[in-house]
């Protein structure tokens, strides 16, 4: 018997874990990536049904508008803060994690803002405008992205 005939290869029991750890980092990057402008569309949307709620509360629709509008705005709240956890996951660059933080803390504050005196509980809506700029912002700048 030859040499060569005599080896046999080694069996890989288990994959070398850098490798796996890299390839599960690698995937959930770019899963983030995708998941991303998905969430701020989401909020986008969210803010669009905001507005219709509270609209048709002041039109007379009745208290069951305004809890609409108030839950609602609690996942809409939710859906901010996704958006930051995944830019972080996604590892998006600078601009687009700075967007991500500032939409959560400006839609954290927009939320404080709904309870207090008028003249304060004014910027509520104005705030809601700057979180719909910021979330349709970071659709916009998605589209510029590479996907791979």
């Amino acid at each position: 018997m030859s040499d060569t005939a005599k080896r046999t290869p080694a069996i890989e029991l288990a994959p070398d874990r850098r490798v796996t750890t890299r390839r599960v980092l690698t995937g959930a990057r770019r899963g983030a990536g995708r998941l991303h402008p998905a969430l701020a569309a989401a909020v986008v949307l969210a803010v669009f049904v905001q507005v219709y709620l509270i609209g048709a509360y002041v039109f007379g629709a009745g208290a069951g508008a305004l809890d609409a509008h108030r839950t609602v705005g609690f996942i809409a709240h939710g859906l901010e803060v996704l958006v930051l956890i995944v830019a972080l996951i996604a590892w998006l660059p600078r601009r687009d994690l700075a967007l991500s933080a500032l939409l959560a803390l400006i839609g954290t504050v927009q939320i404080s803002l709904a309870g207090e005196h008028r003249w304060v509980g004014g910027l509520h809506p104005l705030f809601a405008l700057v979180v719909l700029v910021l979330a349709a912002a970071l659709v916009l700048r998605s589209r510029d992205r590479p996907h791979t």
